[in-house]
């Protein structure tokens, strides 16, 4: 038989044949498999089921937690956007108040304006009448001074009479 090289080659004892040895390598290659599957495979397939689990476990929990993510962003932004509409409405309602405000404030200042100057309006109609009143009394009391002086050093009784009643006539008249 030729020599043959590695990989071919196996090495045992003499006194076996190659044929032997590799029926025995095969019994012990299809032994060790058989452990392998009988008893080592069943272990990691425990672990790799249960890391299988895990990982589905946590790949639902990854998908729950961005669906509420999600949910919640969108809620916020269906709250922010409530809120601004609630602002804009509050805004508007505050210009619209302050506007009656003004517009009521204005009006009172104009009827306070107005009350202030018929107020005043009607002291100066006071003040001119008294100080006609007063004028028209003292041009009388001068008029009745001059006329008593004038009767006393000219006029007899009678005359005097007929003069201040026609005074009093065109006094009477003219008022």
């Amino acid at each position: 038989m030729p020599e043959l090289k590695w990989p071919l080659i196996l090495e045992h004892p003499a006194e076996y044949s190659d044929l032997q040895w590799l029926i025995v390598r095969g019994i012990g290659f299809v032994l060790v498999l058989w452990i392998i599957i009988k008893f080592i495979v069943p272990m990691f397939k425990g672990i790799l089921d249960t890391r299988q689990t895990a990982i589905v476990e946590a790949a639902t929990q990854v998908e729950t937690t961005l669906r509420d993510t999600q949910e919640m962003r969108n809620d916020y932004r269906q709250r922010l956007a409530q809120i601004e509409d609630e602002t804009r409405q509050r805004l508007a309602d505050a210009e619209r108040e302050a506007e009656d405000l003004k517009e009521r404030i204005l009006a009172e200042a104009r009827q306070n304006a107005a009350a202030l100057v018929r107020r005043g309006e009607d002291e100066v109609a006071r003040e001119r009448a008294k100080a006609m009143l007063h004028l028209r009394t003292q041009f009388v009391k001068g008029v009745i001074g001059a006329a008593k002086h004038a009767a006393t050093s000219s006029l007899d009784t009678s005359h005097q009479r007929r003069l201040v009643d026609d005074f009093v006539k065109d006094l009477g008249a003219k008022s």
